[in-house]
């Protein structure tokens, strides 16, 4: 299964839609908030299954804050990270995490992208494709998950190249 993770695109959506058409087989787009309704948008125009959570700057919906998926076998928790002061710790998402034993977080909330694991649960943040912050690139997630694991990879998307593979 491949997936696209979005998160804080704000109604900025160029970029993505260019590698998004560059792009082939991606099964689901995961848009963690700020915008939701663009990961709609995007699902729609690219015939894509989408997942998606709410944000702190999406307009009162009955949308979820936050989501579990499971995705060949693996437990994710989707959340735009904004309740779990991501900006500040970590300690307090991945208290949740493990009390709903999932095996990965992904979340948005700080246009800083990350990939990080743990205690056996892996942290994702695709940053920004829209409004990057603290000198880092306009940038999405593209994540391979099967049996065997759950494997991330940064894409740049100013430089249509990968900024990290752990």
């Amino acid at each position: 299964m491949l997936v696209a993770v979005i998160s804080d695109t704000h109604g900025m959506l160029t970029l993505v839609r260019k590698k998004l058409k560059e792009l082939k087989g991606i099964d689901y787009i995961f848009h963690l908030g700020d915008h939701a309704g663009d990961g709609i948008e995007l699902a729609k125009e690219f015939n894509i299954s989408l997942e998606y959570v709410k944000g702190n700057c999406d307009f009162p919906t009955k949308d979820e804050i936050d989501k579990i998926v499971e995705v060949e076998g693996k437990k994710i928790l989707l959340t735009h990270g904004h309740r779990y002061y991501v900006k500040y710790e970590y300690d307090t998402i991945l208290e949740r995490g493990k009390e709903l034993g999932v095996d990965a977080i992904f979340f948005g909330h700080t246009h800083v992208p990350m990939i990080s694991k743990h205690e056996n649960i892996l942290l994702l943040n695709p940053g920004s494709p829209s409004l990057p912050r603290e000198g880092s690139k306009r940038t999405i997630a593209l994540v391979t998950i099967d049996k065997t694991g759950i494997f991330p990879r940064l894409l740049n998307l100013e430089e249509l190249s990968i900024l990290r593979n752990p």
